[in-house]
């Protein structure tokens, strides 16, 4: 079984409600799960489940390739600190066991398709750090919030400066 992690078009593919889409299976087809994280292959309206041994087998080369695409450098310890995650749980014997979260396939297809897709991983893991570092540990809404804020203050700075005249002032 080929599986390629991906942004699925919801507009092409008829994704039933409350299912995650999050690549394709095999040609053609969608690969989605339902609401109990189950797998399926959605082409022409209809789902047809497929076996979850399967389809986790195949998933452990198709998060190699889009995690390289989004950590060039490796994504063993990028993806889990980017999305908050225990190490273990991205280990190829543990994919292979139990797969991952939908959410967690669909973010890491999407981000792999984007034309800046290791510029997108430069910033995730640089938010990610910031948050293990400086952010208030409120909680995970909160910790993004003062990450979203601290990225707002820096880009405002670096707007300032590269927006004006960055020129020494010579002596008098």
């Amino acid at each position: 079984m080929e599986v390629r992690l991906a942004y699925v078009d919801v507009t092409v593919f008829e994704i039933p409600d409350g299912w995650t889409a999050v690549g394709y299976v095999g040609a053609g087809a969608a690969l989605a799960y339902d609401p109990e994280r189950r797998p399926h292959r959605v082409a022409d309206g209809a789902a047809e489940p497929l076996d979850p041994a399967d389809v986790n087998r195949a998933l452990v080369s198709a998060i190699d390739e889009a995690g390289l695409k989004v950590w060039p450098g490796g994504w063993t310890h990028a993806l889990p600190q980017a999305f908050g995650l225990n190490r273990r749980t991205t280990q190829r014997d543990r994919i292979e066991r139990s797969g991952l979260n939908p959410a967690i396939l669909r973010a890491l297809g999407t981000v792999a398709g984007s034309h800046d897709a290791d510029g997108l991983g430069l910033l995730m893991s640089a938010l990610a750090t910031y948050i293990e570092r400086h952010a208030q540990g409120r909680g995970v809404p909160e910790d993004l919030d003062d990450a979203e804020e601290a990225a707002a203050n820096a880009l405002s700075l670096m707007r300032d400066v590269r927006r004006g005249r960055t020129t020494r002032v010579e002596p008098e």
